[in-house]
């Protein structure tokens, strides 16, 4: 497994998540009330407030998911640097070449990721 690779891949989308994360910040900068180009929701049409509403909903939705891969790519490249990427924090066996490729980010092996995914519910 060529590490470099794998490391600059997470470098990679660390970037492109950190862009998106910032334009998610942007739009959520401007209050609602704003947003739509109206100087309070009550002068809206009720339609467009539950729209603006929704929008609003989707793009904190989307904040913390980049924030929670913003955090998962971090952890992966700390453990490019101490050594132990692709070795899964949890029984320490090494973690399918596969599996960094599709998730470069992920500790943990697939056993060992689907008993966290089976904890978490």
């Amino acid at each position: 497994m060529d590490i470099r690779q794998f490391a600059q891949r997470l470098e990679t989308e660390r970037e492109e998540t950190a862009q998106a994360l910032a334009v998610v910040a942007e739009r959520l900068a401007v209050p609602q009330g704003e947003s739509g180009g109206e100087l309070t929701l009550a002068d809206q049409h009720p339609a467009d407030a539950a729209t603006e509403t929704a929008q609003r909903e989707l793009d904190l939705t989307q904040q913390r998911r980049a924030e929670a891969r913003l955090e998962r790519i971090d952890a992966a490249l700390a453990r490019v640097k101490d050594g132990t990427y692709g070795t899964c924090v949890a029984c320490g066996e090494p973690i399918p070449t596969e599996r960094l490729g599709i998730i470069p980010e992920t500790p943990y092996c697939v056993a060992d990721a689907a008993k966290e995914e089976r904890e978490a519910q």
